[in-house]
């Protein structure tokens, strides 16, 4: 369901294979000239003990991958966030993210800066989240403070200017919030 990425002739994006309580989840590349499958990588693999709560008409490999100076992140809500050079050898993983999904994940990563900031809005304990876009380690993580009686939602992060500082802006369930992209610091 991902939508997919075209640079230098090729695309690139998600799948969730085989079985959808326990998917294998790739990474691939297309030759967008030829319809070739240039590579397809296995990244992640649900663990058993994982949630895997989705919508029929949805997939564990709905966000959006994003391809910037030769990598490629490629993100799985809740099930992990990857990154890939550009002939498909992982870089890194990150399966940190321990929250229990509604209905899947619907929003993508944005790479902010040296950032790639991921919306965690799950049923229960919803929180943004910043990655090391180096090397997949968390650099900050902030709780969404909503009074909404549901908490989760899908949205992708959007980084703004104002008054010459760059702010991370988020929707979530009931609220829209500016993030300090420096701290995950609530503006």
């Amino acid at each position: 369901w991902s939508s997919p990425v075209l640079v230098n002739g090729r695309l690139y994006l998600t799948s969730a294979e085989g079985d959808p309580a326990l998917p294998s989840l790739h990474a691939l590349c297309v030759d967008a000239a030829t319809g070739r499958i240039v590579w397809n990588v296995e990244v992640l693999r649900a663990p058993p003990e994982a949630t895997r709560e989705f919508h029929q008409k949805n997939t564990h490999a709905s966000p959006t991958p994003i391809v910037r100076d030769g990598v490629v992140y490629v993100h799985f809500g809740h099930m992990g966030t990857a990154a890939l050079d550009l002939d498909g050898r992982v870089r890194w993983r990150q399966t940190a993210f321990a929250y229990a999904p509604m209905h899947g994940n619907g929003g993508s990563p944005a790479l902010i800066g040296d950032l790639l900031v991921i919306n965690c809005d799950g049923k229960t304990d919803p929180f943004i989240a910043a990655l090391d876009a180096r090397t997949g380690e968390l650099r900050w993580k902030t709780a969404r403070r909503t009074h909404a009686r549901s908490k989760f939602s899908f949205s992708t992060p959007l980084a703004i200017e104002v008054d010459g500082a760059t702010q991370v802006i988020s929707a979530a369930s009931g609220f829209v919030a500016g993030y300090d992209p420096r701290d995950g610091r609530e503006l």
